[in-house]
């Protein structure tokens, strides 16, 4: 098939899907950034310009088309030059609203519209609405069996750790989604038979949350120094799969409104609907301790922190923030840091 790579949860993967194409989530692999240094501002955070190196070395022989969305600056002059330096068959960029609205969902309905009319334009094919249902089915599908996955993680000893959870929701990026969904299920029937392990008991709760992290090794790092990560506010997280779409509704506007309205990341408004889903996870999956991590130069997330540490103060429940790059800069400071952190919580 031909592949479309994509950035940015708000990337509503179901159409690729639809119209044949596989959809592939753009990570950034490389430790070095020459290349990309020298196309990106010298403020463009870590993750963008690890994705630029990427496509200049594995991507640009690999996809077919690229689509991003103006979530944040950063991303957006990351596009900009993906389009202007790495051949593409198809380089498409989707506005997103801030804020949720009757408007706000009309608008970005019509932006859904512009992608599929330029998909079928560009690769000389249609897009039938029953496919768009077909395909609506298929990713709701997989988002109930990972929250299926994420309700196993409210036991005082889940079955799972949070890398490994990490893991399986990337390899669902990447694979496609009827193949992930039945590994999915072999994997929920294997948890399920699996005995709680003792070693869990009395670890710290611990939450994730902040900037683009897709690197299993970091969580990994937490729970190897004694804390057990139960949740997470991510876009390799809860934000990529919490909210079903509306599959009774015409599928551009009910892709409209599940993309526009799903958990929130820190660009959307008001703020209090982030917290308030913020709020509920830490509830249900009874957080001790949250660990914030942002992004060198990441806007949106340095900007977020206050608002979460006032929301999380009223909770009574403990922060530490995190600055990184992109790859695991920094461990023995974020090792040093987090080991504080946790002693602080089980004293």
């Amino acid at each position: 098939k031909k592949i479309i790579g994509w950035v940015c949860t708000y990337v509503p993967e179901e159409i690729f899907y639809a119209a044949g194409l596989h959809p592939f989530r753009i990570l950034g692999k490389k430790a070095e950034t020459t290349q990309a240094d020298a196309y990106l501002y010298s403020n463009i955070c870590s993750f963008a310009r690890s994705c630029l190196e990427e496509g200049f070395q594995e991507y640009s022989n690999l996809l077919d088309g690229f689509v991003a969305v103006n979530t944040c600056d950063h991303i957006r002059r990351l596009y900009d030059v993906w389009k202007g330096y790495l051949p593409a068959t198809l380089t498409h960029i989707i506005s997103l609203p801030h804020k949720v609205s009757d408007s706000s969902i009309s608008f970005f309905t019509r932006q859904l519209a512009r992608l599929k009319e330029k998909l079928e334009i560009t690769f000389s094919l249609t897009i039938p609405e029953e496919s768009l249902k077909e395909a609506i089915s298929l990713y709701n599908a997989n988002r109930s069996l990972m929250r299926e996955l994420y309700e196993l993680r409210k036991a005082p000893s889940p079955p799972i750790s949070g890398s490994e959870v990490m893991e399986v929701i990337l390899a669902g990026m990447v694979l496609p989604k009827d193949k992930h969904n039945t590994m999915l299920q072999n994997l929920l029937v294997e948890l399920k038979n699996k005995p709680s392990p003792a070693d869990a008991d009395g670890k710290p709760r611990i939450m994730v949350s902040g900037s683009e992290l897709d690197e299993a090794d970091y969580i990994r790092t937490i729970e190897d120094l004694g804390g057990m990560v139960v949740t997470d506010d991510l876009c390799n997280g809860t934000r990529y799969f919490w909210n079903l779409v509306d599959e009774d509704q015409s599928p551009l506007e009910a892709l409209a409104r599940r993309y526009l309205a799903k958990a929130p990341c820190a660009r959307m408004n008001p703020p209090q609907e982030r917290m308030e889903f913020i709020r509920g996870l830490i509830q249900d999956f009874k957080v001790e301790g949250v660990v914030y991590e942002t992004l060198k130069f990441c806007d949106l997330y340095g900007e977020d922190y206050p608002i979460l540490k006032e929301n999380l103060n009223e909770l009574q429940v403990p922060v530490v923030a995190l600055d990184r790059e992109y790859h695991s800069g920094g461990v023995g400071q974020t090792k040093t840091r987090v080991q504080a952190f946790l002693e602080t919580l089980e004293g």
